[in-house]
């Protein structure tokens, strides 16, 4: 068996570790359509805006707030309101949305990106395949990659625990895509929240090794080269294994599209097969 896709992901490989079973239904079943909710739409509009207010600014011509608040009105109006369970809820997510433009401005209003959106395409590690990203946000020297900051956006009302960024491998996966083209780590990876408005960057400190600031001890630290061993047994299960198996938990499986959607039933015995082990 092969890997059945062209290219790996971020995604595709936190799908794998969260769940293999989802992997499944999701890249290989042929028969999977996205199911989205209000957070999933909120997290687009915001990424949708952010993304244009840096392209102006590279431009040369500033992208106003107000500008920005009425883009996110406008669009906001037209997602379908059965997203939300009354009015109450669709207003508290309205002014979530709205506390994330004020607070992202603060921050980026006239700093013009390197790149928004920066597509990354190619070979991270011999015998793996090739991974693709776009990237929120890169700031830094065009001349010199070890001068990046690395930014990905996060819409969610909180930051990032500990143990979220002890096994999340996202700041890792692109660290290793900009020294696979430059052959230089950047000098930083964050999660940027603009509802809390709130960074989690992680510096280079050497050797591929990176270390989050402001953190008490035990102080989180992360590398590339943990990173792609991480990938490869994730590839090497789908490929040799071709392990499948649930991860029924009462709580995220019903956050899960397959679930909502009655393609995966992981607490009722019903579903037999190889695909239940």
């Amino acid at each position: 068996m092969k890997y059945a896709l062209p290219y790996i992901s971020y995604t595709q490989i936190n799908t794998y570790l969260k769940c293999p079973h989802e992997f499944w239904l999701t890249y290989y079943s042929g028969d999977f359509t996205p199911i989205s909710n209000k957070y999933t739409e909120l997290g687009s509009l915001l990424h949708e805006i952010f993304e244009e207010q840096g392209r102006q600014l590279i431009a040369g011509e500033p992208m106003p707030e107000k500008e920005a608040i009425r883009i996110f009105n406008k669009k906001y109006f037209q997602i379908d309101k059965k997203y939300f369970s009354d009015k109450e809820d669709w207003l508290k997510m309205y002014k979530k949305g709205a506390e994330a433009i004020k607070n992202y401005f603060e921050v980026y209003r006239n700093s013009p990106p390197l790149f928004v959106e920066r597509k990354f395409f190619g070979e991270i590690a011999e015998g793996l395949p090739p991974a693709k990203s776009f990237i929120d946000r890169i700031d830094g020297d065009p001349n010199d990659p070890s001068s990046w900051i690395i930014t990905d956006y996060k819409t969610g009302a909180s930051t990032k625990s500990k143990e979220y960024l002890k096994n999340d491998i996202q700041l890792g996966f692109y660290a290793s895509q900009v020294f696979a083209e430059f052959g230089v780590y950047p000098k930083a990876l964050q999660f940027f929240h603009p509802v809390p408005n709130k960074f989690q960057t992680a510096i280079h400190i050497g050797d591929g090794v990176y270390r989050f600031t402001n953190q008490r001890e035990p102080v989180v630290e992360f590398s590339v080269s943990d990173t792609i061993m991480t990938i490869r047994e994730v590839v090497r299960k789908i490929i040799e294994e071709q392990d499948f198996h649930k991860v029924p938990d009462p709580y995220k499986c019903k956050l899960c599209s397959h679930y909502q959607s009655g393609a995966c039933k992981p607490f009722d015995n019903s579903q037999l097969g190889w695909f239940n082990v």
